[in-house]
C-alpha cells in the first residue's frame, strides 16, 4: 500500500514517525513536511512561553540536534532517526509540502497517488482537491481528546482545565474544517503534573501512534474502520499572553532542559546514550 505521511518538521513529529516506522515497513512510504504549525512571521511577537515551546519543538532539532547527529553518521542500531537519515539510510522520500491543496504540493500528492494519507502535527489544512486523492482517505492523529479540545496546543488547554487525562484522537479528515471528522479511536494518557507541558505532549505519542498503526494494519487487510461522529466540542486557537501567564502562575512549566536531554539520547547510539 502507498502511504503518504504528512508531518511537521519538528522533534515531536520525528518521535511520532520513529514510533510508527515498524507499522510502515511493509508499505511504500513518502514523508511530506510542513515548515511550521500556525502563522508564519516574526516569532518575537509571540509571548515568551510560546517562543520557548517553539524552540524546544522545532528550532533545537533543526538547528542543533539533527545536524549534529547526521554529521556524526552514527550506526543505525535501533536509535531514533532524523528526517534526513530516513531518506539516506532507509531510502524513504522526504520532501517539503507547505501547501497540499494546489500547485506543486497537490501535484506531488497526485503523482505519488497514495492509498492513504496519515497526518501527524501537519501544519496545513487539507482541502477538497487533496482529500479526494487517497482512496482510503486521510487519517489525522490529533494531540487532544475530541471533541472537547480541538485546535492548537490542545494539551495546554487540558492542563488549564485541570484535566486528569490528556491524549490523542485518531479521526478522518473529510472536509476543510479542523479536527471535526469522524473519530476512529482515542488514546488517553494520565497527566504527569511533575513534568512540563512539552514533555506531556511528547508522552501522547507512544499510545497515539499505536492507535494509528492498528488502523493502518486493519485498512491494509481490507477492513473498514468503524467511526463515531463528533458532537459539540470547542475549538481553541493559540493561547494569549495572559493565558500563558496564568499557566505559569499555576505552577506549570513550558519546557525543562531535562526534556531535551532525554529526547536527544534517543537519537544517539546506545553506547553514547549510556543505555
Amino acid at each position: 500500500m502507498k502511504v503518504l505521511c504528512c508531518l511537521n518538521a519538528d522533534i515531536v513529529s520525528s518521535v511520532a514517525l520513529n514510533l510508527l516506522l515498524p507499522a510502515l515497513a511493509a508499505h511504500e512510504v513518502h514523508v511530506a513536511l510542513s515548515a511550521r504549525v500556525g502563522r508564519s512571521g516574526d516569532d518575537q511577537h509571540d509571548p515568551a512561553p510560546r517562543r520557548d515551546l517553539r524552540v524546544a519543538e522545532q528550532r533545537y532539532a533543526q538547528d542543533v540536534l539533527f545536524p549534529l547527529v547526521e554529521r556524526a553518521a552514527f550506526a543505525d542500531d535501533g536509535r531514533y532517526l532524523t528526517f534526513g537519515e530516513l531518506a539516506h539510510r532507509r531510502g524513504i522520500d522526504v520532501t517539503a509540502l507547505p501547501n497540499p491543496n494546489s500547485g506543486e504540493g497537490l501535484a506531488l500528492i497526485q503523482r505519488f497517488a497514495p492509498d492513504l494519507i496519515l497526518s501527524i502535527r501537519y501544519g496545513a489544512i487539507f482541502k477538497s482537491p487533496a482529500i479526494a486523492v487517497p482512496r482510503l482517505g486521510i487519517l489525522n492523529l490529533h494531540a487532544g481528546l475530541l471533541p472537547a479540545y480541538r485546535g492548537v496546543i490542545a494539551t495546554f488547554r487540558a492542563l488549564m482545565a485541570d484535566a486528569h487525562e490528556i491524549g490523542c484522537t485518531l479521526h478522518y479528515i473529510t472536509d476543510g474544517t479542523i479536527d471535526t471528522g469522524p473519530v476512529v479511536g482515542m488514546a488517553p494518557v494520565t497527566v504527569d503534573r511533575d513534568r512540563s507541558l512539552f514533555w506531556n505532549v511528547v508522552s501522547l505519542y507512544p499510545s497515539g501512534t499505536a492507535l494509528m498503526a492498528d488502523a493502518l494494519g486493519r485498512l491494509s487487510a481490507g477492513e473498514r474502520l468503524s467511526t463515531t461522529e463528533q458532537q459539540g466540542g470547542t475549538y481553541f486557537s493559540y493561547p494569549s499572553a495572559d493565558e500563558w501567564t496564568d499557566f505559569l502562575h499555576r505552577g506549570w512549566r513550558v519546557v525543562d532542559p531535562g526534556d531535551l536531554h532525554e529526547l536527544s539520547l534517543r537519537y544517539l547510539p546506545r553506547v553514547h546514550a549510556g543505555a
